[in-house]
């Protein structure tokens, strides 16, 4: 039985995980937090260290204690300043680095001696100014600060010596020169810093084409940590006006007329507080800048929100809004990462918009090849019974036996009910194996079926005679054929079919002859299915000059390996 509460057991690490829990609560996306509980830290270790060792402060001992103790109440009273206040913590922030400026220059005159080591937190202190100002500005601040701290160091190192003070500036220049090329480390990590990555965002389920609202929502609030989310969205289809609302419930939707919400223009990413009248805004290259103005839109208005998080999106689809509210610990981090959200909320409403757009064309093409398959089939098989009943009307009224004629009907109705469960089989099929058949044979069932069903002398060709093809390509040729005489007979009296097929540097060719009226006109018309037919398998059709009958010769690209 386990031991409740021994080192590595459940209570620890629940306890463990309740602690990782809240340090991430309170320093994500929070990197003022960091920095002014950093500053704090060094305050209070530099004051202890100055104590402990009986040689520091080298001069003027009383003033220094008095200088750093004074640090340390103010990084104290910084920290209690921009805990939960994203704007002091932005107002704030160069008073604070050009505090930590000071504090590192005028540490090196109290401390800086030939003949004891630098006790101040030099290096410690070098980096903490420099990561403040690529968290605060982005690598070109860092790059400003970090010369100017050199220059200011070396520059000190020099005022002593000229000043009289026992220092060693062999000492000076080698830091020095540590801290220029530590900088352009730092410099060359901050280039490659500069995109704020987030979490993709899938919408669930088939598209619909219908704005995935309480998904975007979710998205959000999760990203952001917020637990009110306020959502408008102008459709570039739907006149009407999409809000969504989530206030600690399930999504509240509603949709307005055009006219009882304007649509947002060139809105920023910003956060603002419209009781005190104040805004950060965020531009194009990253900056951030304050703004002390009222933020005006009309969803803010609609809704009465006081404070927030703008993000502005924009797709193919349409543009919206959304307002992140009701979160004490909203912070400058979450504005820079505003951008990176809008841009995958709208790169996942442009994937849903493709995706819809995509199905659609999908079936426009399965109902065109539908259409196509049924008159190929269907519709001309029910025309040559009807042809072949009205032959059997005339042979009954002269007293002859029927029963061969009722016979090749049957056989001509069974040959197109396994026409039709072939089709069937074919539209159930999701595999897309390369499978091929030798069509020869095919091509002969298919001329009988013809011969029987239209009383017409059909002779098909193969070449060569092993020619095999794709099954869906055989399909198609077939079809072909199977329009082909039908055409043919019923619109050109004909009564004989030279089909050709054979395999050519572009494709699969076949020549269709007949000895009908052929086609009239200059030029002559094409045959509109059959021509249908062709382009929506990448081939072409021709109508040839032929001085007796119709002539058409109609090239598919084969895609089989040869």
């Amino acid at each position: 039985m386990p031991v409740r509460g021994w080192a590595g057991g459940p209570d620890n690490r629940a306890t463990g995980l309740e602690n990782d829990s809240m340090l991430k609560r309170i320093l994500d996306y929070h990197s003022g937090r960091g920095i002014a509980l950093c500053r704090l830290a060094l305050a209070v270790v530099f004051l202890l260290v100055l104590y402990a060792d009986p040689d520091q402060p080298v001069r003027n001992p009383w003033e220094g204690y008095v200088f750093l103790g004074g640090y340390a109440l103010l990084s104290l009273a910084l920290l209690a300043a921009i805990w939960n206040n994203w704007w002091r913590d932005v107002t704030l922030r160069l008073p604070a680095l050009l505090l930590d400026c000071a504090v590192f220059l005028i540490a090196i005159y109290l401390t800086e001696s030939s003949s004891t080591d630098f006790t101040s937190p030099f290096l410690s202190s070098f980096i903490f100014i420099i990561l403040t100002a690529t968290v605060r500005w982005g690598w070109s601040g860092m790059a400003i600060v970090a010369g100017a701290l050199s220059l200011s160091y070396l520059a000190a190192g020099v005022w002593l010596e000229w000043a009289g003070f026992d220092v060693e500036l062999y000492r000076f220049g080698r830091r020095g020169t540590y801290m220029f090329l530590l900088s352009l480390i730092l410099v060359w990590f901050g280039l490659q810093r500069r995109v704020r990555a987030v979490a993709r965002l899938d919408f669930a389920g088939e598209s619909t084409g219908a704005l995935p609202a309480a998904e975007i929502a979710a998205y959000a609030m999760q990203a952001t940590g917020s637990p009110c989310l306020y959502m408008g969205w102008w459709s570039n289809e739907d006149p009407h006006v999409l809000l969504c609302k989530v206030d600690g419930g399930d999504p509240v939707i509603q949709n307005l007329p055009p006219e009882a919400l304007a649509a947002p223009t060139d809105t920023p990413f910003a956060l603002f507080d419209r009781p005190w009248r104040r805004m950060l805004v965020a531009s194009a290259d990253g900056r951030i800048t304050t703004r002390r103005a009222a933020f005006d839109a009309p969803l803010a208005e609609h809704y009465g929100i006081a404070e927030g998080l703008v993000i502005p999106i924009h797709s193919s689809s349409g543009k919206g809004m959304l307002i992140l509210s009701c979160n004490p610990d909203i912070s400058i981090d979450h504005l820079a990462m505003a951008p990176a959200l809008a841009q995958e909320i709208s790169a996942a409403l442009d994937r849903q918009l493709l995706s819809h757009i995509s199905r659609e064309a999908a079936v426009a093409h399965l109902r065109a090849t539908l259409a196509r398959d049924l008159h190929d089939s269907v519709a001309q098989t029910l025309a040559g019974v009807r042809f072949r009943i009205e032959a059997l009307r005339a042979q009954v009224r002269a007293g002859n036996d029927a029963d061969a004629e009722f016979d090749e009907m049957k056989a001509s109705l069974s040959s197109e009910h396994r026409n039709l469960r072939q089709m069937i089989e074919r539209l159930r099929r999701t595999d897309l194996e390369p499978s091929t058949v030798r069509l020869a044979a095919q091509m002969q069932g298919v001329a009988g079926e013809l011969e029987r069903n239209w009383r017409a002398e059909v002779h098909v060709s193969t070449t060569p005679e092993d020619l095999a093809v794709p099954v869906g390509l055989a399909y198609e040729i077939q079809q072909i054929a199977r329009e082909a005489v039908a055409n043919g007979v019923r619109h050109g009296e004909a009564r004989r079919f030279d089909i050709a097929v054979s395999r050519s540097a572009w494709g699969i060719d076949l020549d269709i002859r007949d000895d009908g009226r052929g086609f009239t006109g200059t030029p002559p018309p094409h045959p509109r299915t059959l021509d249908e037919r062709a382009r929506a398998n990448g081939g072409h059709l021709a109508v040839c000059a032929s001085s007796a009958g119709a002539h058409l010769v109609i090239n598919l690209p084969d895609r089989s390996d040869k």
